[in-house]
């Protein structure tokens, strides 16, 4: 007899699975009869009726859509435990985000981020058209739908006409990587240039998976370059450590875009006559299965780290019994009994398991060339001789990456490993601590490195 899985309920709506949770509340997946939304819910506010009033009158197609908004109704939990809620109700994104794809699968080719940054501009036009600046323009409120990219959460969206009707605003408002340098220093700016701004660093974001700088301040040394229009050195430092070479075409719109004085800053039409702007673009069908290959890769990287999970939840209960693991997925042995690991979890586990390099030399040599590049990626470096197993891969040695910019720790842990044939060595990369892109960014650069060993 099959047991029907019981879910909590909102109104109408039949609540399924948490999406995320961001800082007003949680977002979660929601079916409307048979139509999947998204429910995002709020402590219902001033801020949030004007987010509610701006968000409910607009509509493009590059823009999420604002489907309803409920306040103070009755959220039932699957416990059967009632509350009040209050809740904004959108069209479900179902591709995921810009952040998680440029996180987790590396940047954008040229012609696919010129397709959504045209996007981009558009949606801009059209919110600058109707008199509005979104003011928080970043990766995470970049989401997709079949092929297209949606800008999302209104929450710091306002009128560019200001309170006093002078076309200036005066609010800190944004995060903090992609604010302006008015912003910043808290003076007054106007909506539209600022908009622009955070555009240039997510087109910068587009290209290389990581950002141009840590915030747009002149003390900031890479900003700094830019602030004093010192252009060459900033593109040769990026070059340097390791971004692909860009067009002049497209580094004289990100210099103009990111310019310290927002009057010189390109206007949305200036920016689409550039010559980058007219480039080549690629068609919605090609987008979408741009995006569904990588959302196989981020799948499978989701699998194998829950597959791990359980693993290791069950090596924990194998602990707590006193038996003792040995080498190799398949089986816990006490004394002469084997208790052998789930055969599907096993079999799982060997598919996902996948190590990030593998290299055709003996591991004593990659752990010097780690020790003696170190001051190409870290500050300070550590690392182990540590006997444990890791899943069927003895782990040779680990090494942890410690690198401090601008008062912000970033620490990422590499670990060497015995490679599928004798002379060869795998390298995992783990992010201990610190932002995503980096990550992905430090990642790179040792595994180039480390490729051109002879």
């Amino acid at each position: 007899m099959e047991i029907e899985k019981s879910f909590a309920k909102y109104i109408h709506y039949t609540v399924k699975q948490t999406l995320g949770k961001g800082a007003q509340g949680k977002v979660k997946l929601a079916l409307d009869g048979e139509k999947e939304v998204a429910l995002k819910f709020v402590q219902f506010s001033k801020e949030i009726e004007k987010e509610m009033q701006i968000h409910r009158g607009l509509n493009h197609k590059n823009l999420i859509k604002l489907l309803n908004f409920h306040v103070n109704e009755e959220y039932t939990k699957r416990s059967g435990k009632k509350e009040i809620k209050s809740c904004l109700v959108y069209d479900y994104m179902k591709d995921g985000e810009l952040y998680e794809y440029l996180s987790q699968t590396g940047p954008f080719k040229e012609e696919t981020a010129r397709t959504f940054f045209h996007q981009l501009i558009d949606v801009l036009s059209y919110l600058h058209g109707q008199g509005l600046a979104h003011r928080d323009l970043k990766p995470e409120n970049i989401l997709f739908k079949d092929g297209q990219l949606k800008v999302s959460d209104l929450g710091f969206a306002t009128f560019v006409g200001g309170n006093q009707g002078d076309g200036v605003l005066a609010s800190f408002k944004g995060t903090i990587s992609y604010m302006a340098p008015e912003i910043l220093v808290r003076q007054k700016y106007v909506g539209q240039s600022v908009d622009i701004f955070a555009a240039g660093i997510i087109l910068y974001l587009m290209m290389t998976a990581q950002l141009p700088f840590k915030q747009a301040n002149a003390k900031d040394q890479l900003y700094n370059l830019i602030c004093t229009n010192r252009f060459d050195q900033f593109w040769a430092y990026k070059e340097k450590s390791g971004i692909p070479r860009f067009s002049n075409e497209l580094k004289t719109l990100i210099n103009s875009m990111l310019a310290f004085d927002p009057l010189q800053r390109p206007t949305l039409s200036e920016i689409i006559s550039t010559s980058w702007y007219q480039g080549t673009t690629i068609s919605n069908e090609i987008v979408v299965k741009l995006l569904n290959a990588r959302k196989l890769k981020i799948q499978a990287q989701q699998d194998k780290e829950n597959l791990q999970k359980l693993l290791d939840k069950q090596k924990r209960q194998a602990a707590n019994q006193n038996q003792q693991l040995t080498v190799g997925i398949g089986n816990f042995k006490r004394g002469e009994e084997d208790i052998t690991i789930d055969l599907t979890l096993k079999r799982e586990l060997k598919r996902f398991k996948q190590t990030d390099v593998i290299l055709p030399f003996e591991p004593n040599l990659i752990f010097v060339k780690l020790i003696e590049n170190m001051d190409k990626f870290a500050n300070k470096i550590n690392y182990v001789d540590d006997k444990k197993y890791r899943v069927t891969l003895k782990l040779l040695q680990q090494l942890h990456y410690w690198f401090i910019q601008n008062n912000e720790e970033f620490e990422m842990a590499i670990q060497l490993v015995h490679g599928p044939m004798e002379s060869t060595v795998g390298l995992d990369f783990e992010l201990i601590k610190g932002n995503g892109l980096e990550f992905y960014q430090k990642k790179q650069q040792v595994e180039d490195m480390l490729l051109q060993i002879e």
